[in-house]
């Protein structure tokens, strides 16, 4: 594939580049380190020569007792050069073209690099004493001799350049072998995480199994990913069933009405009917059509919440008083309430700004006290609380209710998902209230919970994060906060 990078090979090259260079330093140092052996033997060398010359210069047997320079048994070496000269400037012999240089007499002894002839020399300038006759009354005689001699100086770049040749070889040869050993190395250690890739290359829209490999979740490093990556398709999983139930649901629950539709229209085209007859048809039609609408308009709803906001939480920074909305839906709902003879207590001893849309917070709060009253028996009463704590509202609603039933309560906020169908149809219940809820939460940045209160009922409790608050203590007479609390 264009564009694809490989682990392996991207890992095993920064290796090899590191060991390379790492090499390369090794082997300067070796050189560095090597010349200086090579010249330290080099230098010993031309000591050892200049003292061989220093031996060979001899007496000539005349009066002024004069020397003379004798080079039998005397190895120079190929292409030396070298001048041997006495006390008065006298050369003694010579070969080649040997520079001159000044010397000191503290100095004695002192190497040079030289060119000659285009060919690079090290010089050793040795300046001795020779002592000939020692053996006579007046302990011989002296002469003051100074010896130049110099050989090129490639004889020691051509040690240097072997022993660096002999680790260059050697070098390579390791790194292939670190390369090879490297590469299979790898492919163990990296194992595991082509077995993660084919397991979860099995999986298909039809077969959400995956099984992450022994291998994976043994690695202390792919353990993290084998464990995100179950919980995300776990959840993808559910998400899908969730919207192939909704599917299904929703299917369902418009084909029941618009055949419940089809049916009351189908009656009254059977016969000839009175005006009476066909007004009541047609009223009943046109409820039908409303209960329609509502799911349609519900469902749209749901949608629209379940999209990802574009701005984040606080989209268009929209925002309410929680609790002027809550009185409202209080307000709304009270003929149902009348109705069925059921109380609502509202008491919030504080207000507080929500980031959610008046009209979905007005949603939100119909939608919790519908459920209350659709779950509440006659005479019985819904106490509504508001508190105000670290930042976050809560607001929670109590009813006298029968509770919810436990196998209910994991799908409780599943859209079209009813406790008692049968009734939440008769009162016009589409099982989206709750789920319409927990998106409005979820967007907002809270949460909604519903659990069983004692000794009776259910409550429902709802956080969401607070902008601003202001006291403004509205104690209802019927409602003590601890009964909430």
């Amino acid at each position: 594939m264009k564009g694809s990078i490989s682990l392996t090979r991207r890992l095993v090259l920064t290796v090899l580049v590191l060991e390379l260079l790492s090499a390369v330093a090794l082997i300067a140092a070796i050189t560095v380190h090597e010349r200086s052996l090579q010249l330290k033997a080099f230098d010993a060398a031309l000591m050892a020569k200049a003292e061989a010359l220093l031996g060979a210069v001899q007496d000539t047997e005349d009066e002024q007792d004069d020397v003379m320079l004798d080079l039998r048994g005397v190895e120079l070496g190929k292409h030396a050069i070298f001048r041997v000269e006495d006390e008065h400037g006298r050369i003694l012999g010579s070969a080649g073209d040997a520079p001159r240089f000044t010397t000191s007499p503290a100095e004695p002894m002192a190497f040079h690099d030289e060119t000659v002839n285009g060919r690079r020399y090290r010089f050793l300038v040795f300046q001795a004493l020779r002592i000939v006759d020692p053996g006579e009354a007046n302990g011989g005689v002296r002469h003051g001799i100074t010896i130049v001699y110099g050989i090129p100086e490639g004889r020691i770049w051509h040690e240097v350049l072997e022993a660096v040749r002999f680790i260059a070889i050697a070098t390579a040869v390791l790194l292939g072998i670190t390369g090879a050993v490297m590469v299979w190395l790898l492919r163990r250690t990296l194992a595991p995480v082509h077995e993660l890739a084919r397991e979860a290359e099995h999986m298909r829209l039809s077969d959400w199994r995956f099984q992450a490999p022994v291998s994976a979740k043994n690695t202390i490093e792919l353990r993290p990913l084998t464990l995100a990556l179950e919980t995300a398709l776990a959840r993808m999983q559910r998400s899908f069933e969730q919207q192939r139930r909704f599917t299904n649901d929703a299917a369902h629950e418009l084909k029941t009405d618009v055949a419940i539709v089809k049916s009351s229209l189908q009656l009254l085209a059977m016969r000839r009917r009175t005006v009476e007859e066909y007004s009541r048809g047609l009223a009943l039609s046109l409820e039908d059509f409303n209960r329609l609408e509502s799911t349609v308009q519900k469902m749209l709803t749901l949608a629209r919440l379940e999209q990802p906001a574009a701005g984040g939480l606080n989209e268009g920074h929209a925002s309410c008083s929680l609790r002027g909305v809550m009185e409202d839906a209080i307000h709304q709902s009270q003929p149902l309430a009348e109705l069925k003879a059921v109380t609502i207590d509202f008491e919030s001893a504080t207000d507080a700004r929500v980031a959610i849309d008046s009209r979905d917070a007005q949603l939100l709060c119909s939608n919790i006290l519908l459920n209350a009253l659709q779950h509440s028996p006659e005479g019985t009463r819904i106490r509504v609380a508001m508190q105000l704590l670290e930042g976050r509202v809560w607001l929670k609603v109590q009813d006298e209710g029968e509770g919810i039933p436990e196998q209910d309560r994991e799908h409780l906020f599943e859209p079209f998902y009813r406790t008692d169908p049968s009734r939440s149809r008769k009162s016009g219940g589409t099982g989206l209230g709750l789920a319409i809820c927990k998106a409005l939460c979820e967007r907002a940045g809270g949460s909604i919970e519903i659990a069983n209160h004692s000794p009776v009922g259910a409550l429902v409790t709802v956080t969401l994060p607070a902008e601003t608050t202001s006291a403004s203590p509205t104690p209802s007479a019927s409602l003590k906060a601890q009964s909430l609390y």
